[in-house]
Order: structure tokens, then sequence, then C-alpha cells
């Protein structure tokens, strides 16, 4: 018995020494635009943005990382704030909202309830970044009216940006907001251009 002892002594130290030893998590958002808001006209049109579909591999709450080799690498120590499928409704449907002045524009799911006129849906590819600070986002969208009619037919679309810090979280997040304000604003476009 006395041989043990010194056995579970070690271990019991090892144990508490292991979790005493967890790095910081740090935390990340993506932003929006910078525009001024103006007051939507009375009977404006309600655009209800999403849902968009985000990959699997994008659903948690840690940064994601594309490898060499089709690697994914999974960041255990820099989070999202938010999960990445509300920031990304979220964000496109604030920025959207500033850059369509006659119309209003809601983020889904809060749109699904309410009586709108347009529906934008999509899937979300890809949106990551490569370990050489590429991000790459790939999305599928279109518009319909709620009477059927397309207002802006399917495609798809790729948008790069760049991190000014390869591998900086921070700078990570900040050009994944770029590429989604690029986006935001092809649906502006889009969506002005069809009316």
């Amino acid at each position: 018995m006395n041989r043990i002892r010194p056995y579970v002594f070690t271990l019991l130290i090892l144990m508490i020494a292991g979790c005493g030893t967890s790095p910081t998590v740090h935390y990340y958002g993506l932003d929006v635009i910078d525009a001024t808001y103006t007051k939507d006209p009375d009977g404006s049109p309600v655009l209800s943005l999403g849902p968009f579909r985000v990959p699997e591999y994008l659903n948690r709450s840690q940064m994601v990382i594309r490898g060499a080799n089709a690697e994914i690498i999974v960041d255990d120590v820099n989070h999202w704030a938010e999960p990445l499928n509300d920031a990304i409704h979220r964000i496109l449907s604030s920025n959207v909202d500033s850059l369509l002045e006659s119309m209003i524009v809601l983020a889904y799911p809060s749109a699904a309830v309410l009586d709108v006129d347009y529906r934008l849906v999509g899937r979300v590819i890809r949106f990551d970044s490569s370990q050489s600070g590429v991000i790459v986002l790939e999305v599928q969208w279109g518009v319909t009216g709620t009477d059927g009619n397309i207002l802006v037919a399917p495609g798809r679309g790729r948008y790069e940006s760049h991190a000014s810090t390869p591998g900086d979280p921070g700078a990570i997040a900040l050009a994944m907001s770029d590429a989604l304000e690029q986006f935001s604003r092809d649906i502006a476009s889009e969506i002005t251009a069809a009316q």
C-alpha cells in the first residue's frame, strides 16, 4: 500500500498542473460597413435576407483555417463572439439595408414570420482563410418575389480579401468582413438593376 501512495500523489499533482495551463480564449466578430442609415420611405418593399445555408465545418465557435492538402485547422484559442451563421445573416442584412435606400432589409429568421415582398436565399459554399491569409467567400444566391417571379436569377459569386497579417485572427476577421462587404455591394447592385 505504501508503494502505491507516491504514484497516486504524483498523478494528482500532474492532473492539477494540467488543469491550470489552459490558454486564454480570444473572441472576434465581423464588422458591418461604414454607412449612413436613412429612414426608408413609407411603403418601401421588404426584402427577407436568408436563410443562407452554411457548411457544417463552419458550424462551430472556433475560427477555421484551411491548411494544405485539404486540411481543416480548427483554432481552439480564437473563437467567434457569436455563431458564424448568425453573424453572416446579421452583417449581410445590415450592409444591404444601408446600401438599398428604397428597400427595407430584414435578417432571417426574424423576417420569416413577416409579410415580405422579396426573399433572398442562398448557400455559403466556402468562407475561410488560408494559412497565407487569403480569405475566400464562395456563395450561391438569388432573389424571388413572393409572387414567384425571379428578381435576380440564381448565380454563384466568389470574393477574395487578404488579411493584413497572415495568421493574425483579428486581421482575418477584418478581411472576412471585407469579403462580406464585397458580396453585399453585389447584392445591392443586382437588386437595384433589376427593379
